[in-house]
């Protein structure tokens, strides 16, 4: 089992490294010129995050033929959540439905609670944990195949520590939240389906719909898995499912997560905008590239002159000519 792993979850770990180095250049683009707030901070702690999180698994869980004291291990164990940047995710992704659907504060922090509730909880719970857990040593099995720790069982857990207590309840818990932001996804798209001009598949492109529509297939999905009526936890934690939703959350979901933010500084509002695109983005300063305004002034200002000399050639309009170049040096 602990070999499957490794080659599953080494597969994954290598998309998301392709992911990171081709999409350097668009970072350094839209992201580091940005001033320094929650949306730059929270692209900077999924993108990196992951990053930190998949180098230590590779420490620990796998075969590098190291040799770590089962303290240190105990450390790698607890230093190996990947808590911060899932949480991260859920909360960006709860920004940015809330700037979709133009909410004032109270809505965007119960979006925001609905989408960061339950993995906050689970989080905090599997922290706790992972201190419970003794350290072992290792096997001498693991040592001959190169393993430099101990690889925790579903049965030691269950037994040593509170990682699964309350697992079903929040797991259902964790299905109706997803649910509910879906219904709240459809109707960000639904709405400026309406307002906007263009096709369904245009919006949803040109407004991070797949994006923010992937994230929460990917949330329903694992909810819905990790309920009993569909598998039990001891089976559930021994079957490819259990890698497959692991690397979901682990490297899918980061990756959807950067996208969102990404193609949110693209978003038109149409009208003012919204609380929560403020939170995510800083408005950018005037005359930089990504002002819209600064673009559709300079546009009009190579236009104006083009025209004004095109009528002055034809001999007519000179009063207003003037007035013209009058208004637009002011």
């Amino acid at each position: 089992m602990r070999l499957t792993i490794d080659w599953g979850s080494v597969a994954f770990y290598n998309l998301y490294i392709y992911y990171v180095l081709t999409t350097m250049a668009q970072e350094v683009s839209i992201i580091l010129p940005q001033k320094w707030g929650q949306g730059k901070m929270l692209y900077g702690i999924i993108r990196y995050g992951t990053l930190i999180f998949i180098a230590l698994q590779l420490i620990r869980d796998y075969r590098n033929y190291f040799s770590i004291s089962p303290t240190a291990c105990k450390v790698l164990y607890i230093a190996c959540i990947r808590g911060i940047a899932y949480l991260a995710c859920a909360f960006s992704l709860g920004l940015c439905l809330g700037a979709l659907l133009r909410m004032k504060l109270i809505g965007v922090a119960a979006v925001c609670i609905l989408s960061f509730g339950v993995p906050f909880v689970n989080g905090v719970i599997g922290l706790v944990s992972y201190f419970q857990y003794p350290a072992e040593p290792i096997s001498p099995l693991d040592t001959e195949l190169g393993y430099p720790c101990y690889f925790p069982g579903t049965e030691s857990l269950m037994e040593t520590t509170v990682l699964f207590v309350g697992r079903e309840p929040r797991a259902y818990m964790n299905m109706v939240a997803n649910t509910l932001l879906a219904v709240l996804a459809i109707v960000a798209l639904v709405t400026r389906y309406k307002e906007q001009s263009g096709g369904l598949v245009k919006v949803i492109r040109r407004d991070s719909g797949l994006h923010y529509l992937s994230l929460l297939v990917v949330g329903l999905a694992s909810a819905v898995v990790q309920t009993r009526a569909v598998i039990a936890a001891p089976e559930l934690d021994a079957s490819p499912v259990s890698l497959l939703l692991d690397m979901a959350n682990a490297v899918v979901i980061p990756i959807l997560a950067q996208r969102l933010l990404i193609n949110m500084r693209k978003v038109d509002y149409m009208g003012s905008e919204p609380f929560a695109s403020k939170l995510l983005f800083a408005p950018p300063p005037p005359g930089s590239e990504d002002d819209p305004e600064g673009d559709v002034e300079a546009i009009e200002m190579t236009q104006e002159p083009h025209g004004l000399r095109r009528q002055g050639s034809t001999g007519g309009g000179s009063e207003r000519d003037n007035t013209g170049v009058r208004g637009s040096t002011v």
